[in-house]
């Protein structure tokens, strides 16, 4: 998976589960499913933001080149 496309589903992760928290108005199991769909966020972020040249994680570098190596970032 690219760094794009990793950061593309974060992102869906985040926004989903928010969205889904905000329901708990209606039912309050929504809070937690919410909460552990923000929380699989985390998961493409640690395994796929990292440098391709050099391997470190890229952290909230959402630039097109990496900040230790200086390579470009697919």
């Amino acid at each position: 998976m690219t760094i794009k496309k990793a950061r593309k589903l974060k992102n869906t992760f985040m926004i989903t589960g928010f969205f889904i928290m905000l329901l708990a108005y209606i039912w309050e199991p929504f809070c937690i499913i919410g909460a552990v769909v923000m929380c699989s966020c985390l998961v493409p972020h640690f395994l796929y933001n990292k440098c391709p040249h050099c391997g470190k994680q890229l952290g909230r570098n959402e630039a097109d080149y990496c900040q230790f190596c200086g390579e470009k970032l697919e």
